[in-house]
């Protein structure tokens, strides 16, 4: 039996046995000291049902992928796809993930008839198009409920968690589409939104019109960034010489083009010039007095 010296210096002593003669376990937890004084509590995220609108439809399948060096197991891994009136989204899933659809007529998990397809030489990819394969299909209106096979699993955990909120993002993304807006705070800072021009070496008729964001924010040149060419970027949109906005179903790729925008001007605490990115707020500073 393990012996408290603080419960003794404290007259708790007798206490403490009795308790540890009892439950062996709390003489363990008494003597582990906390880094926070507040309760453990576990994240439910993934539990949480997820609500598919009726105009959201959802494909489980197994796609073809090419084997590598480094593959572990002989099949690739389930993947999803979220489509609706924006567009559509894919998340790769790892296997010990299911998703159950539940609706008032029907209740059943995604993919549980569909065999996984075995991984295909790299060659194969580059000789013919990848076959087609499989899919289990299904259409809004219902919940989707998420969960893995060993919830005491630490990584099983982690990637419920992930799993469900990458799947929230995208059903959110192609019905109602994510915005971020930029604010450039500075003297002489503005944007302006223009084509790109065509390259001189390639027909003007063959390359396709994109845009760029045309940046003046305290350099000697100007700082020119190309839109992405995709289908889940949406648009981009100058209000005002001083304020952008970006629209898109990719929460990930929507962030990560404004953060490669404000990069450029990181807001400075002192004057509070710089590029600022949803509204945030950032810390003063009073300006050294000699």
């Amino acid at each position: 039996m393990s012996f408290n010296l603080f419960a003794v210096c404290t007259g708790r002593a007798s206490h403490f046995i009795v308790n540890s003669a009892i439950n062996p376990l709390r003489s363990v937890r008494l003597t582990v000291r906390q880094f926070s004084v507040t309760i453990n509590r576990a994240s439910h995220i993934g539990s949480k049902p997820i609500d598919i609108p009726p105009e959201v439809t959802l494909s489980f399948s197994y796609p073809l992928r090419p084997r590598t060096s480094n593959s572990a197991i002989p099949y690739g891994y389930p993947q999803v796809s979220v489509k609706g009136k924006l567009g559509k989204l894919d998340i790769d899933v790892l296997p010990f993930v299911t998703f159950t659809f539940e609706s008032p007529t029907t209740s059943r998990v995604l993919g549980a008839d569909l065999e996984p397809t075995p991984l295909a030489s790299p060659r194969k990819f580059v000789s013919e198009a990848p076959p087609q394969v499989p899919q289990d299909v299904i259409s809004g209106p219902g919940l989707l409920k998420v969960a893995v096979e060993d919830a005491a699993a630490k990584k099983q955990r982690g990637i419920w968690g992930l799993t469900r909120a990458l799947m929230a993002n995208a059903v959110h993304g192609v019905t109602e589409a994510f915005t971020s807006s930029l604010e450039l705070v500075g003297v002489g800072y503005r944007a302006s939104l223009e084509d790109i021009p065509p390259h001189p070496n390639e027909p003007a008729d063959s390359q396709p019109k994109r845009q760029r964001l045309n940046l003046r924010v305290g350099y000697s040149h100007p700082v020119l960034i190309n839109l992405p060419d995709s289908d889940t970027f949406l648009s981009c949109e100058v209000p005002s010489p001083n304020r952008i906005l970006l629209k898109g179903i990719d929460k990930q790729e929507l962030g990560l083009l404004g953060a490669g925008i404000r990069k450029w001007r990181p807001p400075e605490p002192y004057n509070g010039k710089g590029i600022y990115l949803n509204q945030e707020v950032i810390k003063r500073k009073e300006v050294k007095k000699k």
